[in-house]
């Protein structure tokens, strides 16, 4: 006899009220369920079961019984559920691509907590600015910022990450605070190329009031431009100029002062989205799962503590962003 699948059949049946309700719940048949409780009470040389018309009701032996195995049979299967989730515990490599700035600003700080989680997966992250990157193709999940036609890619779409406009205290007390976007053309501004090598000088600001709805575009230049955020932070921090960054994606300096936030009043528009891009034969993979949803909830615990104004929509491509011009401000003299 199967003295455990007999406990298991006699617990259900003391909870359904009868062996065919027992049977139903434990996916057998009747007779199965019949003969497996049978053999138990002989075995134990017990009756476990009053059986009348109306169903089973346990005996003074059962219920005591009953009493006892529940419990243990609980533990049993919570020891056994704990070793599935150990045996299907994420392995392997992941390849994770990803824009530079994004990845090591807001990801790799938390990565050692999840590598704590996760300890027989091993990362292996790249370099990657578009879709259409060589080394895109290497990878099985990438975290991108911009706006990207997904392909054959299937897209997450993660919370925005909306930007202020920021600069040293040294830098505002040397050149002054602007109080109003259009200002900031008299300003050194560190201005980011994208991937497909526009430069991204038109600066729009958004304000809601009483009257409506404001918008100004201010186009801005400086002695600075770049591919790669990092060397505009970094040249920012040194006192050398303004520029456009996500509190989310690069807390630490706003949050110690390093760098401050002015136009407070001000929305910047056009705050690129931010996604997860996999490909849909790996969807189901746990490694890619496990870090996907990683990647989701370190972006809404980012969201969380920007008080950042905006939003971005993986479809609201701004009308600057189309074009195969080299500026974005080129579209103010072509629209």
């Amino acid at each position: 006899m199967d003295r455990l699948k007999a406990i298991q059949y006699f617990l259900a049946a003391a909870q359904g009220g009868s062996l065919s309700a027992a049977a139903r719940q434990q996916g057998v048949t009747l007779q199965a369920v019949a003969k497996l409780v049978g053999a138990l009470e002989t075995q134990l040389g017990a009756k476990l079961f009053d059986r009348d018309s109306r169903g089973l009701k346990l005996t003074a032996d059962g219920a005591q019984y009953a009493q006892t195995c529940a419990p243990l049979l609980a533990q049993l299967e919570t020891a056994e559920e704990g070793l599935r989730q150990a045996r299907q515990r994420p392995q392997g490599t992941l390849v994770v691509g990803g824009t530079p700035f994004l990845v090591q600003h807001a990801f790799v700080p938390a990565l050692p907590a999840f590598h704590a989680t996760y300890p027989d997966l091993m990362l292996d992250l790249r370099a990657v600015v578009h879709l259409d990157h060589p080394a895109a193709r290497e990878c099985d999940l990438l975290v991108l910022h911009g706006w990207f036609e997904a392909g054959d890619w299937v897209r997450r779409e993660l919370p925005a990450m909306p930007q202020v406009t920021a600069a040293t205290p040294a830098y505002w007390k040397r050149h002054g605070v602007p109080r109003q976007p259009g200002e900031l053309a008299a300003h050194q501004c560190l201005c980011y190329r994208n991937p497909y090598g526009k430069l991204l000088d038109l600066w729009r600001y958004r304000q809601g009031g009483p009257q409506g709805e404001v918008v100004e575009q201010v186009v801005v230049s400086g002695w600075l431009s770049s591919n790669h955020r990092d060397h505009l932070l970094e040249v920012a921090l040194q006192d050398g100029g303004v520029l456009r960054v996500a509190p989310a994606a690069e807390p630490g300096a706003l949050a110690d002062g390093r760098l401050v936030p002015v136009l407070s009043d001000w929305e910047m528009m056009d705050p690129p989205p931010l996604a997860l891009y996999y490909r849909p034969e790996h969807r189901r993979t746990l490694r890619l799962r496990v870090f996907a949803d990683f990647v989701a909830r370190r972006c809404e615990e980012l969201a969380r503590r920007t008080l950042a104004k905006g939003h971005a929509s993986l479809d609201g491509r701004p009308a600057w962003h189309r074009g195969n011009s080299l500026r974005a401000s080129s579209w103010l003299t072509h629209r």
